[in-house]
């Protein structure tokens, strides 16, 4: 029997090369300059996360965009080295998955679909009647603290703590990580390595520790 029961990923830069979705959004309609603006105010503390994707999706208002649109740029992304045949191991011992992301649903779900993740957590963008963004979000997950988003999984599956790993990259999942019985950084940025159990620089080196 594995020794836990599941195991909870985030997104850019974990199951898919792309460290940044919403950077990749920005490139594409060339409003990286005023999204690097509402990052700063963000990561300042001026403006909670709920506000930071208000800001983001507006900048891109005057373009009109369509969700095909944006489903469309996210499209292009390309998945970690291993990501499918981790997920596939996992799902073969019986381990349950999920993917828990502060970027946008429509990416998430695609990503899940194809590799076979069961639970899905992400923000999504309002459309009006036309499929058209409204500028309007739907805020699910807060980037800095999907621990709280897991925590309601663990509940929700009765899945207890120590039988929950956590696998971020980044400083926005520390207390992502912290809030598992086993928090993993892969290929982390350094402030998240001082909070992590275990790194690793190879997904299919979680399937050690499972």
């Amino acid at each position: 029997m594995p020794r836990y029961e599941l195991v909870a990923f985030d997104m850019d830069g974990t199951l898919v090369k792309e460290r940044n979705s919403w950077g990749a959004l920005h490139r594409h309609f060339g409003t990286m300059e005023q999204a690097r603006e509402n990052l700063r105010e963000y990561a300042g503390g001026k403006i909670n996360y709920a506000e930071f994707m208000r800001r983001d999706a507006a900048l891109w208002l005057p373009f009109r965009p369509t969700m095909q649109q944006i489903t469309d740029v996210l499209s292009n992304y390309e998945l970690t080295p291993y990501a499918a045949k981790v997920i596939k191991e996992l799902r073969n011992r019986g381990v349950k998955t999920a993917l828990i992301t502060g970027g946008l649903n429509v990416l998430a779900r695609s990503i899940a679909h194809r590799l076979g993740i069961e639970h899905v957590m992400a923000n999504d963008l309002v459309c009006d009647a036309e499929g058209r963004l409204t500028g309007e979000e739907v805020f699910n997950v807060d980037v800095a603290r999907k621990d709280e988003v897991l925590c309601n999984l663990m509940r929700k599956l009765r899945i207890p703590t120590a039988k929950c790993i956590a696998v971020g990259d980044s400083k926005y999942d520390i207390t992502f990580l912290k809030c598992a019985g086993l928090g993993i950084a892969f290929n982390p940025d350094p402030e998240l390595i001082k909070h992590a159990s275990i790194v690793v620089r190879d997904l299919r080196d979680i399937l050690k520790h499972v």
